[in-house]
């Protein structure tokens, strides 16, 4: 018999554990280089000096990075930067003389440099030490598969000052960069590049460098620089070297947007068009599309943001340049710096605002909506979050992005919330602002594609030419025919697209329905099973009454929305019009409990001859307007009321009125057109089809009138059709 033992052993990691580390987990060179800034950010230097020194091929050039910042003793070089993973950092959230938020708390980041070149030289001097920490290593020793981690030897030493004495090599460097000189701080030098730079890479890097530092957060910019060294760089290079800065031409914007939103979501935004200032208060939780606890703070936790945002097209371009860019070098500095960045403590977490990363989505939303919707290529943006206060929102290991999950979605559609109010006052000042006429509301939808102006001309000018009147004359009638049929077929959609909202409700109400039928035949079922003698008829009756019931409420449910299965308008009949939209409005009856708002409708008796379908497009779409909206504001009064009235015997009107948060003055002039929408989320085509249905069916209207109710009333006018 073999006798049992144990034993315990410690793990071998190999050499090549922190070259993994090193180039695997940093995803790029331009990331490595950052996080090397962000050390020395962590280290309270005041000034970091980057210097690429060709050639830059593989195998030769170097990178430097040095700083003024506290420098390390002999005894923090053992004990904490040759520590892997060392907890210092997560013990010590805050720089020992600043007291900045540090930015390293896995103590890895240090090994970046493994992604830049084979050999690294790190000297470091503290503040009033006479001594130098001088450390050498080659990370081909970690690329060695045979080679274990405890193989692999460090040569180190502390030596009379030379990188910083003071005329020394740190003293070169700082007057290559134009600044003071420092017999303080560390040097990082890497020599033997791991990969040919280009000038793409190096410009990129610059850029990199100069959205990684917040100029609005303060305790960050206002006293930490960053200088950019190129020497050795092929002739067709231009110019790199100089203090990294954004380009004042970014500081100028037609458009701009402030937020600060607090931890229970509640947002103080700030939007400026054109020199006209907007102050909008919001409570994130209540967007319908947010989908957060209403009493409790949001997911991500608190944030603030600043936008500013351009218009892109030629005119717009010539505008905004100024006079030291032409149109096109604007056009550009908009492709190379255009995104919305992500800040944390001040220094940025990349890859949000790369160019090409719309982690917001904007383009697609644009695609579906270009009249109002904004492009990626429009904005620079920054999104303020911090450690302290937005523990959910998690870095990837990578240093890439943010942990995907119910904190980084909330953190999405609160910041997309946010720019859709920057978006409307957008479209309002470029539609000039003109006052619509509310009896042509809804008739901008097809104007485009109408040439009557051009038959008109045509017909004044060349009357005599009887083809060419002819021709116009034929094409009018048909570009006018098919323009029916298209308007006939968006309606149909638009029902479609109705009924997509409330499936839903209706799967909600069918499955209760469904449940409790086939919790009653299995109870027949049971009933059935027993012997003669012993069948209860009596409960048998009482659950085939059961099963009756629910069926009538299947029969309701379908009753209620086969109205929105986008057939054809029917034929008019004559209806009590209260009694029909209180029928209408049973499709609307769940969602209007889930919102706990009250629906009331109020009139005469109104006598009306008229499709009972196209009442059902005008109801349905302003009452479910009015409960989307009445989800945003305090539950305890939500409210809608429809009231029919008559004006004339060949006039009837709906009104629909709410107690949400109403149409923002600045908004009312552009309600109405087509694509505009103050939902996150919206098409712009409900008020739109209901003007457009209001004037070609009924040669009515809608109006947005002033409420009583302290939110929105639209009133749809019908009249006689002819």
């Amino acid at each position: 018999m073999v006798e049992s033992s144990s034993r315990s052993s410690p793990l071998r990691p190999r050499a090549r554990l922190l070259h993994t580390i090193g180039t695997e987990l940093i995803s790029s060179e331009r990331v490595a280089v950052v996080e090397l800034v962000k050390n020395a950010y962590d280290a309270d230097a005041d000034r970091v000096v980057i210097r690429l020194v060709g050639p830059f091929k593989l195998g030769e050039g170097r990178i430097e990075v040095l700083d003024d910042g506290h420098g390390m003793t002999e005894e923090r070089v053992r004990e904490t930067w040759l520590e892997i993973a060392t907890p210092h950092r997560s013990r010590n959230s805050r720089s020992e003389k600043r007291g900045r938020r540090v930015l390293g708390e896995k103590g890895i980041g240090r090994f970046a440099a493994s992604r830049l070149a084979d050999l690294m030289l790190l000297v470091s001097r503290p503040e009033s030490a006479d001594v130098e920490v001088a450390l050498h290593l080659n990370w081909n020793d970690f690329r060695d598969p045979e080679k274990y981690l405890e193989d692999v030897r460090l040569d180190w030493n502390t030596r009379s000052p030379q990188v910083f004495a003071v005329n020394g090599e740190a003293s070169v460097i700082w007057q290559a960069a134009g600044e003071p000189s420092s017999v303080k701080g560390t040097l990082i030098q890497l020599t033997n590049l791991s990969n040919d730079w280009s000038y793409a890479d190096a410009y990129g890097l610059r850029r990199d460098l100069s959205r990684l530092v917040s100029a609005r957060v303060p305790g960050t910019h206002q006293d930490f620089s960053i200088t950019m060294v190129v020497e050795g760089a092929p002739g067709d290079w231009p110019d790199l070297s100089g203090p990294v800065t954004v380009p004042g031409e970014l500081e100028r914007a037609p458009y701009t947007l402030l937020a600060a939103v607090d931890r229970n979501g509640v947002a103080e935004v700030l939007v400026q068009v054109d020199n006209q200032e907007s102050h909008i208060s919001r409570d994130l939780r209540l967007t319908p599309t947010n989908d957060f606890d209403a009493n409790g703070p949001i997911p991500c936790g608190p944030f603030s943001m600043e936008l500013r945002v351009w218009d892109r097209d030629h005119a717009a371009l010539r505008r905004q340049a100024g006079t030291e860019l032409t149109p096109r070098e604007f056009g550009r500095l908009l492709d190379d710096t255009s995104g919305v960045s992500v800040y944390r403590d001040g220094f940025r977490v990349l890859p949000f605002g790369e160019p090409g990363d719309d982690w917001l989505g904007l383009d697609k939303r644009r695609i579906n909506n270009p009249s109002l919707r904004i492009s990626n290529n429009q904005v620079v943006g920054e999104v303020f979050i911090s450690n302290d206060a937005n523990p959910a929102l998690k870095d990837q290991t990578n240093r890439e992005g943010l942990i995907e999950g119910p904190a980084y979605d909330a953190f999405v559609s609160s910041v997309v919330d946010l720019i859709t109010e920057l978006e409307q006052r957008r479209f309002a000042f470029r539609r000039g602002a003109q006052t619509p006429d509310p009896k042509k509301a809804g008739t901008r939808l097809f104007a485009d594609l109408s040439i009557s102006d051009i038959a008109k001309a045509v017909k004044s000018r060349h009357s005599d030419d009887a083809e060419l009147m002819a021709l116009i004359g034929s094409r009018e009638k048909q570009i006018d025919e098919n323009v029916g049929k298209i308007k006939d077929v968006l309606a149909r959609y638009t029902r479609l697209a109705t009924l997509g909202r409330l499936v839903d409700d209706v799967i909600h109400q069918g499955q209760h329905a469904v449940g409790l039928i086939r919790n009653r035949t299995r109870a027949v079922e049971r009933a059935l099973s027993k012997a003669p003698g012993q069948v209860d008829y009596g409960e048998l009756t009482t659950a085939a009454r059961q099963v009756n019931g629910q069926a009538d409420v299947l029969a309701t449910i379908f009753r209620r929305i086969a109205p929105f299965g986008g057939r054809r308008r029917g034929r008019p009949r004559e209806i009590i019009l209260e009694d029909a939209i209180r029928d209408i409005l049973e499709v609307l009856d769940y969602r209007a409990r889930k919102v706990g708002a009250k629906i009331s409708v109020a009139g005469p008796g109104t006598n009306v001859t008229i499709d009972p379908v196209e009442v059902q497009d005008v109801v349905v779409n302003l009452v479910d307007n009015a409960l989307y909206w009445l989800g945003t504001v305090p539950e305890e009064n939500r409210i809608v009321e429809v009231t029919v009235s008559r004006s004339t015997k060949d006039e009837v009107a709906i009104t629909v009125s709410d107690t949400g948060p109403g149409v923002p003055d600045e908004l009312r002039e552009v309600i109405f057109e087509p694509y505009f929408t103050t939902k996150p989320e919206g098409t712009g085509l409900g008020l739109a089809i209901v003007g457009e249905l209001l004037v070609d069916y009924y040669d009515g209207y809608l109006e947005l009138l002033e409420s009583e109710l302290g939110g929105a009333t639209f009133r749809a006018t019908f009249r006689r059709r002819t």
